[in-house]
């Protein structure tokens, strides 16, 4: 095992940089793209499943999360056209409430952070 370098930390800090990917999402028929948030940002909204791990509050954290990283979803122009009382209503409109939908998208983006089965994982 090669020992790391002050050189190699700055070298893989400047090849971080900006982070994202593009999810395919099923129900749309189309890619959205994902940008990788603060992990503080991310575990602050993962916090509210160990709080209550019903299904309702799963989704509504799968929700914030996905408002937080798809930068499409803070349209203001998308949030008007969909009548959105609070601005992550957008993301079950624009979704048309699919809990699939919704499952997947959240779970592409947790896995960004090498979570892969976030209910479990939260509550331990």
């Amino acid at each position: 095992m090669a020992k790391l370098q002050l050189e190699d930390l700055l070298n893989r800090k400047m090849q971080e940089g900006f982070q994202s990917k593009d999810v395919y999402v099923k129900g749309l028929g189309g890619e959205l793209t994902v940008i990788h948030q603060p992990l503080p940002t991310v575990l602050r909204i993962m916090d509210e499943i160990k709080q209550d791990a019903t299904l309702s509050t799963v989704m509504d954290a799968m929700v914030q999360l996905i408002y937080a990283c798809v930068p499409l979803f803070k349209s203001k122009e998308l949030q008007d056209k969909y009548e959105c009382a609070e601005p992550t209503d957008v993301v079950y409109k624009v979704l048309n409430d699919r809990v699939e939908d919704i499952s997947a998208l959240g779970e592409s983006i947790l896995a960004m952070y090498g979570i892969t089965n976030p209910v479990d994982e939260i509550k331990k």
